[in-house]
């Protein structure tokens, strides 16, 4: 089964390329770590065993020094290894989304009032 990129704006996965691609740590402390570099929201409820059982990240992802080569086999991420290079600009250059609407976050005040709104009605 191939590996996909959790990164956002990243389509790359394991069966088109000989790019290594790396589990996320088990460590709490730096698997928060690279899902906080990821910005993608949808992670944060997880934990650090089910990001590490089911997302990957494509040595892309990672600067080369964190990233040893330990045969023409084996790839593997330095221990404090955090990814850092990420393209969270590829929306401005898509078309389509370039006009969606933002999505305001609400404030408590706010979520309260359009509560209290609905039950009036």
């Amino acid at each position: 089964m191939p590996n996909f990129c959790a990164a956002p704006n990243c389509t790359r996965k394991s069966t088109q390329s000989d790019l290594a691609f790396f589990r996320f740590p088990r460590d709490p402390a730096r698997c928060q770590k690279w899902v906080e570099n990821c910005r993608r929201a949808d992670l944060e409820d997880k934990t650090p065993d089910q990001l590490n059982k089911h997302y990957r990240l494509c040595a892309k992802h990672f600067e080369t020094s964190m990233i040893c080569r330990t045969s023409p086999y084996r790839t593997v991420l330095r221990d404090n290894a955090i990814p850092t290079i990420f393209d969270l600009t590829s929306h401005l250059n898509n078309p389509h989304s370039r006009h969606r609407k933002r999505i305001k976050e609400l404030s408590e005040d706010e979520i309260r009032t359009l509560k209290q709104k609905k039950s009036k009605c």
